[in-house]
């Protein structure tokens, strides 16, 4: 009995695993306004990013709420620098690269990450049946981010203060990027270290306070601002069920 049930396990994990790696390679945005929330299960089906508009955005994770925490802006960033020296510096926050810990961190600071577990988390899941399984992980950015691929079986956006850009490249994308293509802005890709860099088919999606962009699994992003009169800052969260959790 042990061992059928082991062999019945060991199918169903290789079952969905196969299930998790496959990618929609069409581009089509899916759009969705807030008060119809509760069909966002069914549009997961379609692996296509969401827009999900008028939603109600908190007033947290902004320039003028971070700087209101002494405690944050005391943070050491660098053995030099502090947080609220890089926040209150334009010039340095729009160059500088924050690291996943911190970006972790800020979320939990700023109260975004108790805000999404209490008001938006219980919306997103696939399954009232199935939200046992799952978990979730967020970070606070500032308005640049630099390419990544998404691991999560969804990856949520949402900008909490000005109006960021969002370019989306579909997995078979990545051989026509540069080998040290993570982390890297994609307006920064040249010819010179790109040379299929015209061939590179991609969706450009602009986001203001009140959208959420939901992007599922094995997409790269990057995200920017639009704005240098308003720097943007945008809230990343990241549902994981137990097989894309492996992959962070």
């Amino acid at each position: 009995m042990l061992l059928e049930f082991i062999i019945v396990a060991a199918v169903a994990f290789f079952i969905c695993v196969l299930f998790y790696k496959q990618a929609n390679e069409e581009f089509q945005i899916l759009q969705l306004e807030y008060e119809r929330i509760q069909e966002l299960p069914t549009l997961y089906q379609d692996r296509s990013p969401i827009v999900v508009s008028d939603f109600p955005t908190p007033n947290l994770g902004t320039d003028q709420e971070l700087q209101k925490r002494p405690h944050l802006l005391r943070m050491r960033i660098t053995p030099t620098e502090s947080l609220g020296m890089i926040l209150t510096n334009p010039s340095r926050l729009s160059t500088f690269s924050f690291q996943q810990a911190t970006a972790e961190w800020l979320a939990k600071e700023s109260g975004l990450e108790i805000w999404f577990q209490q008001s938006l988390y219980p919306s997103i899941q696939p399954s009232s049946y199935t939200s046992w399984l799952f978990s979730a992980k967020t970070s606070l950015w500032p308005h640049h981010r630099g390419l990544f691929q998404t691991t999560a079986y969804q990856t949520i956006l949402m900008p909490t203060q000005g109006e960021v850009s969002v370019n989306l490249l579909m997995q078979k994308m990545i051989p026509y990027l540069p080998k040290s293509w993570k982390g890297r802005v994609f307006q920064s890709l040249t010819p010179q270290d790109t040379p299929l860099l015209q061939q590179i088919q991609y969706l450009e999606v602009k986001l203001r306070k009140g959208n959420l962009l939901f992007l599922p699994a094995h997409m790269i992003v990057d995200v920017h601002t639009t704005s240098k009169e308003e720097p943007a800052w945008i809230f990343q969260a990241e549902l994981h069920h137990p097989i894309s959790r492996l992959n962070t």
